[in-house]
């Protein structure tokens, strides 16, 4: 019998929620104006605010405004302070870019900066505007801009389904939703139409071109509809989060969305459906990805559609979750059911080509296993042509791995299977028993050769020399005893079932072996941090733990005091010593000091691979311990690839236990100090 009282739980998510209000008043406060078409008004509407704000005496700047020769919006600039633009050289040619160096020196109570979904110029700090906008806030200023519908990551295939267009430039949903304030500045359809004819959106030239194609009426009613609900869902999750935060507890139940991640090409659609539902229950967004032995073998092609995947549901908020299994149907059932899930969603092409399913039958299956949750199954009508992986891709995938010393033992194996074979029959042994050679040759084939295919040649091989050198009239492929095509159809049967199981359960130890290896490094990491007691040592300790992982030369920075100290250098083994001193200052010079100082002073990563500072020499992670950053850790990628999913996760757990240990080392250090101080008085 319920007592009346909350729930721990339920103190715990208004907890979350109130810190999070907390957290947001401490930030700049961001007010998006949103279109749902170029042309609605939105920046003259920025700019009419700017002035409301201005008569009453906030300091407002226009950091970056594009007029888009607009005569309208180029008059109410007027009287508006604007910053000089950046001029960025590229390939030659000189760009205007929004100034965030002059914007934070300036520090305006608003500024205005135009286009969110912009993306800056190579040589811009970010990659992309909304990013430099996120600088601005964490520096507490308050930021107005402007972007339309079609920019959200989550509905860009529904909005090239409208317009036949992909758009390029596109912005997390989690800034949409984690904007302060959103007005939508509304336009009738037919009034837009006639103000493109009249020529006070683009040029003449420009119009005709737009009016046959995006701005047709049909279209243009479409974009409009999913703005307006797109609103309408940000609206009920504020709604739902206020109540949390008052302590309402007549609430519906919370809900759970889970997509399954594979490394078919149509698999973002999949993901952005799934985003778009997450969105509108308010749900907990989780992305799973299953790896099993075919996936372990795919092309570098699907390798990277993966990684794509996979970056594109972090991108819309989702926690990505690696597990391992060849029973997939289970592992999404069961994961599911430990994890609270309500809702799961699955492509209709996407898993029949990389689990080897047909795709009903694996959803079926999932609900089979947990019959209580939804399973929605995600058509994809454009892509029959991609409803499973090229058959040279999933060639490839099984039989890459052969080596040459692989086909050389399988030429051994299959010459001693005939003259053993040879030998019993000069014997006098039935040919049963010469069988047994030839199963036991494919067996010691699929255990000592990597990939399918050499158990696989052994297998046909077998047949072929079975009954050339056993089957009467030997010396011949003819057998003068149809029963012999049976006898030949089980032994390639059973051959290549023994080779392929075989070969199976070797790529399943294999994948132990990596998890058990990298299971090792994080618990001897967590055994060897215990035992340091000084930053040198943790700093130590971390390359030593990176290195296993990727053979990369480390950097790590730490601050006493305030002030950021010489890194300490550990670099590659295989490097020669003569070239350590050029290499430390090319590591260390202006260029990577600068991100460093950036990502100790805003706590997130910077520099090679990516969106903030790329064309550093490595990437730097901060080791926070809250939001306090402790150390920067620099991994030099002298490829300048991206380090992939699953490292690139067991280094974050890595860099999560060095925060304690550095947590520890600072309070030890000022309770010295504090002594010291006490004794000296």
């Amino acid at each position: 019998m319920s007592d009346g009282r909350a729930a721990p739980e339920e103190f715990l998510e208004r907890i979350r929620a109130e810190k999070a209000i907390e957290q947001k008043y401490e930030r700049g406060k961001l007010k998006i104006f949103l279109g749902y078409v170029a042309g609605t008004g939105k920046t003259y509407a920025m700019l009419e605010m700017a002035h409301v704000l201005k008569k009453e005496g906030i300091d407002v700047v226009a950091g970056y405004i594009e007029p888009h020769d607009r005569p309208d919006t180029v008059k109410m600039m007027e009287g508006i302070e604007q910053l000089p633009f950046k001029m960025v050289e590229y390939k030659g040619h000189k760009f205007r870019e929004f100034d965030l160096d002059a914007a934070l020196l300036r520090k305006p109570k608003v500024i205005l900066v135009d286009e969110l979904a912009h993306t800056n110029v190579p040589g811009c700090r970010h990659e992309k505007r909304y990013q430099d906008i996120e600088e601005l806030l964490d520096h507490g200023i308050n930021v107005y801009t402007t972007v339309n519908i079609q920019h959200l990551e989550s509905l860009n295939d529904v909005v090239e389904n409208i317009t036949g267009v992909e758009v390029k430039e596109r912005i997390p949903d989690s800034v949409f939703d984690g904007a302060d304030q959103v007005k939508m500045v509304d336009i009738e359809p037919e009034e837009l139409i006639l103000r493109m004819k009249e020529g006070k959106i683009y040029r003449k030239t420009q119009s005709a071109r737009a009016l046959n194609n995006f701005f047709k009426k049909n279209k243009l009613t479409a974009l409009r509809e999913m703005a307006l609900r797109r609103m309408a869902d940000r609206v009920n999750m504020i709604a739902e989060q206020e109540n949390k935060a008052c302590g309402d507890m007549n609430i519906s139940p919370e809900e759970h969305v889970m997509v399954c991640i594979s490394p078919s090409p149509v698999n973002g659609k999949v993901i952005r459906k799934a985003a778009r539902l997450a969105n509108s229950l308010h749900a907990n967004f989780t992305a799973l990805y299953i790896e099993n032995v075919v996936l372990q073998n795919m092309t570098s092609k699907n390798k990277r559609q993966r990684d794509a995947n996979i970056k594109l549901a972090r991108k819309l908020g989702a926690k990505v979750v690696t597990v391992f299994s060849n029973n997939i149907a289970r592992q999404i059932a069961e994961y599911a059911k430990i994890s609270h899930v309500t809702k799961i969603v699955m492509g209709r092409t996407n898993h029949g080509s990389s689990f080897r399913q047909n795709s009903r039958a694996l959803s079926n299956s999932v609900m089979q296993h947990a019959p209580g949750l939804d399973v929605l199954v995600v058509s994809d009508e454009d892509g029959r042509r991609r409803r499973r992986l090229s058959l040279n891709s999933r060639v490839i995938g099984y039989f890459k791995n052969a080596r040459i010393r692989d086909f050389f033992l399988t030429a051994l194996i299959c010459v001693l299977s005939i003259a053993i074979g040879l030998g019993l029959r000069n014997m006098g042994f039935s040919e049963a028993n010469i069988i047994m050679v030839y199963l036991f040759g494919i067996m010691v084939t699929s255990i000592f050769t990597r990939g399918y295919l050499c158990s696989t040649l052994q297998s046909v091989v077998g047949v072929l020399t079975f009954n050339y050198f056993f089957v009467m009239p030997v010396h011949s492929m003819a057998a003068d005893n149809s029963e012999y095509y049976l006898t030949f159809a089980m032994l390639l049967s059973v051959g290549l079932i023994s080779s392929w199981s075989l070969s199976k359960v070797q790529r399943q130890n294999e994948a132990n072996a990596k998890r058990v290896y990298r299971t090792e490094i994080l618990l001897n990491n967590s055994r060897q941090l215990r035992r340091s007691f000084s930053r040198q040592e943790v700093g130590e300790e971390l390359a030593s733990q990176i290195q296993k992982l990727l053979m990369l030369t480390v950097l790590f920075y730490t601050k006493v005091d305030g002030i950021c100290q010489d890194p300490y250098i550990f670099f590659r083994k295989d490097l020669d010593s003569d070239i350590y001193e050029e290499l430390k200052e090319k590591y260390t010079d202006i260029r990577e000091q600068s991100v460093v100082s950036w990502v100790f002073e805003n706590g997130h990563r910077a520099g090679c691979t990516t969106h903030t500072l790329p064309d550093a020499e490595a990437i730097y992670l901060p080791v926070m311990d809250g939001e306090k950053v402790l150390a920067v850790v620099g991994m030099v990628l002298e490829e300048r690839r991206e380090i992939g999913s699953f490292k690139y996760d067991i280094i974050s757990a890595i860099l999560n236990e060095a925060a304690f240990v550095l947590e520890r080392i600072e309070r030890i250090e000022t309770a010295k100090r504090d002594g010291s101080k006490e004794v000296n008085s």
